[in-house]
């Protein structure tokens, strides 16, 4: 159990940052349940390819990533178009809490230019932000995570973050400070 519970963590770790300034933020954004998850399902394909990046030499021939991980992307990316409306607002959340200009700056582009630059940042953070030592647990948890379709798997993280969300409100609420995971809060609305 508890090893299932590490995979698990170390594949939420990873997806946490998948936008600008969503580990760093001062004061939590929060999002809503479709947000996030709208997120979330847009950003697996790029999470998972920030993944095969810093992994590829930490994992065994035989391991999940290196011999599934472009099919699991491939499958995961035929979702996205659908889920980018919300999760372009989520985005534009996110990085305006982060940054007010350059959220003003993101919110001027059109899609086809704001895409592929939100596509970029979170392969590119996400390949940053993971440890070497847990490309193990994060390839493990894609393999349980692969038979779901990406709805589900992103619905499955989001269920994550907002149960450590709570926990961490219960735990902060002594301490008068307002409870995120990786940067941003799931709304009740």
């Amino acid at each position: 159990m508890k090893r299932g519970y590490r995979s698990a963590a170390g594949m939420i770790a990873a997806i946490l940052a998948i936008a600008p300034g969503v580990a760093a933020a001062a004061q939590p954004v929060c999002l809503s349940k479709g947000e996030a998850r709208s997120l979330l399902t847009y950003a697996l394909p790029q999470v998972i390819s920030g993944t095969g990046k810093r992994c590829q030499s930490q994992l065994p021939a035989n391991s999940y990533l290196r011999t599934h991980g472009e099919e699991l992307k491939a499958r995961y990316a035929a979702q996205k178009n659908r889920y980018w409306p919300d999760a372009r607002a989520a985005f534009l959340k996110l990085s305006s809490s982060k940054d007010a200009q350059f959220g003003e700056f993101t919110r001027n582009l059109p899609d086809e230019s704001l895409q592929p630059i939100v596509d970029i940042a979170v392969e590119g953070m996400v390949a940053q932000n993971i440890k070497p030592k847990s490309c193990d647990k994060i390839d493990l948890a894609l393999d349980l995570l692969s038979p779901l379709p990406p709805e589900n798997t992103a619905g499955l993280i989001a269920l994550f973050v907002e149960i450590g969300a709570q926990a961490g409100r219960n735990a902060a609420q002594a301490a008068d400070k307002q409870a995120s995971l990786g940067g941003f809060a799931i709304c009740e609305s």
